[in-house]
């Protein structure tokens, strides 16, 4: 938890120094439409990115997209141009199919994890489940319309 916590104070510092130096090159108000201007094209992106991902999850296939719109959307709302850089790769599809391979291939089975209910729990009843509709109605709505 350690190590998160610093990595991202080392993440913001990285990110004011770059904010500073490219503020300092091309003046305040620059710096400000540039980074404007970045987030509008990752919304504008994510937008995109998003459609193609609802279209492929309405014909049966899951894109591995799904995953990276969430994480391309928060570093789009993260000050900065570092964060910017890198949700816009997050955007790109060989990217995310590199950040995949390269995640299967670190990590240990031993880590991940599944859901799995246990025999005793009361809470999980074995039989089936009914799918169904409910609607409340309320009885003195209807008292009130015999009046």
């Amino acid at each position: 938890m350690q190590k998160i916590f610093l990595s991202l104070i080392l993440f913001f510092v990285l990110e004011l120094v770059v904010i500073i130096e490219v503020g300092s090159s091309i003046g305040a108000l620059n710096t400000i439409f540039i980074m404007f201007l970045m987030m509008l094209l990752g919304v504008v992106l994510i937008k995109m990115r998003f459609r193609q991902a609802i279209e492929g999850l309405k014909n049966g296939t899951v894109d591995t997209s799904v995953f990276f719109l969430p994480l391309a959307g928060f570093l789009f709302l993260f000050p900065g141009f570092i964060s910017d850089i890198i949700g816009l790769l997050l955007l790109i599809p060989r990217i995310q199919t590199r950040c995949v391979r390269f995640y299967n291939d670190k990590r240990d089975d031993s880590e991940f994890f599944t859901f799995a209910r246990k025999e005793s729990d009361a809470f999980f009843h074995k039989g089936n489940t009914i799918d169904g509709t409910a609607e409340h109605v309320d009885n003195n709505d209807e008292n009130k319309s015999i009046k």
